[in-house]
């Protein structure tokens, strides 16, 4: 039988608290996958543990998606976020200063360097929490995502979406539609979704992938 006793703190002992710091090992996570998957759901439900324990966090995302000021899932779960030109590095490095936990949203729209910032970072002990796609409408990785994937230390964490066309749970691309049919191989690999109205993005299985 537990004694409960070891359970409790002991009155006679006062509780010390302790600034948050980076640990030794830190840790880099990779949520990915297509339109639709959950990536952002995860990398948000991830922040509001730490931040429930008031670790110092920094949740970044890209400042060419003007569709919210926050990080938001499809489910509404939300997040507050500082916007960096995906190219200025160096911002980006300034706003991980004295924090332990370090979040990135739309991963694919930064740049391939960005993982050389990161393994700085990871070799600091810090805990880093990426979203995003893992490949283009094309089904091509983006620089950034294969670079990040290359690293050895990355764990990824890839989910499926259900397919916008036969309902079944086994979508693992990205379908962009122009006027509500599939794109030309030709298009631009970066378009933000409802950066105009007629550009849309679904998921899909591979069958009904097209280009």
């Amino acid at each position: 039988m537990t004694d409960i006793s070891l359970m409790c703190y002991s009155e006679a002992r006062p509780m010390v608290t302790t600034p948050f710091a980076a640990t030794q090992s830190g840790s880099l996570t990779f949520f990915t996958g297509p339109m639709a998957c959950g990536k952002t759901l995860e990398l948000v439900r991830h922040l509001h543990i730490f931040r429930e324990q008031q670790i110092p966090l920094v949740c970044i995302r890209p400042a060419i998606d003007t569709r919210t000021p926050t990080v938001q899932s499809r489910s509404g779960l939300l997040h507050d976020a500082v916007a960096i030109v995906t190219s200025d590095l160096l911002a980006l490095t300034e706003a991980m200063v004295g924090k332990v936990v370090i979040a990135i949203d739309e991963f694919q729209f930064f740049p391939a360097e960005i993982v050389s910032v990161l393994e700085q970072e990871l070799r600091k002990g810090k805990t880093i929490l990426l979203s995003g796609l893992d490949t283009d409408f094309r089904g091509i990785l983006f620089p950034s995502s294969q670079a990040v994937l290359a690293l050895p230390e990355t764990i990824i964490q890839r989910s499926r979406a259900v397919c916008s066309v036969c309902h079944q749970y086994n979508a693992t691309r990205t379908q962009r539609l122009k006027n509500g049919q599939p794109v030309g191989k030709d298009d631009p690999v970066v378009v933000v979704e409802h950066a105009n109205d007629i550009i849309t993005y679904e998921a899909r299985c591979l069958e009904h992938h097209q280009i």
